[in-house]
């Protein structure tokens, strides 16, 4: 039902932010509404606004992934010559299936291989893997987490990325698993407990 409504608003030209985020306001009311009635019990809450979550996540991703292959090629990976895709993981609430109406969510952006883009028009400009998915986690963190005439879709936490705020926002499978081995600290790693890709 998410794609079904957010189709019938972006068919009536609304942006794809303006539209999640009116998508979000409707699907958090419904919610309100329904527990206050008694309508709705904890378990479908929490199940709701998960689902959502990773609706919007995937749904931005899949948007602004092939806006900027457009411009800058698909990325590929330097050792299996295959084509690399952004892995969200939601962490926190979010991986765990317990997302709330006011949750902000825990985010993580990696991706298998470091490389470059594959251009296939002179009219693109090759990036390197690691800064096409750069480029792509801040797209993705602002359509989401900008607030608007619409209010905002979620508010978005990177804190448990390796290195937290100070390391880089995304980082290869390389990048990720030599961080836990030398120096990711114990409850960092209790925190992969709940991790679940969402894309890729």
């Amino acid at each position: 039902i998410f794609a079904q409504v957010l189709q019938n608003e972006t068919a009536a030209g609304t942006p794809l932010p303006a539209a999640m985020r009116r998508l979000r306001n409707l699907v958090v009311a419904t919610l309100i509404e329904r527990d206050l009635l008694g309508r709705a019990d904890l378990a479908e809450v929490v199940a709701t606004m998960t689902a959502f979550g990773d609706f919007a996540v995937q749904t931005h991703v899949a948007a602004l992934s092939a806006e900027l292959a457009a411009i800058h090629g698909v990325p590929v990976g330097e050792e299996s010559g295959a084509v690399q895709e952004l892995i969200v993981l939601g962490m926190g609430k979010l991986g765990g299936g317990e997302l709330n109406v006011s949750s902000d969510i825990d985010l993580i952006f990696c991706y298998p291989e470091n490389g470059e883009t594959s251009t296939s028009s002179a009219d693109q400009r090759a990036l390197s893997n690691h800064e096409f998915f750069t480029r792509l986690g801040k797209k993705l963190i602002g359509a989401l987490s900008e607030i608007t005439a619409d209010g905002f879709t979620f508010r978005v936490d990177m804190a448990l990325r390796p290195n937290g705020a100070s390391g880089p926002l995304v980082a290869s499978f390389g990048m990720v698993e030599e961080y836990l081995i030398v120096q990711g600290r114990e409850w960092e790693r209790y925190a992969w407990v709940k991790a679940r890709a969402l894309t890729g």
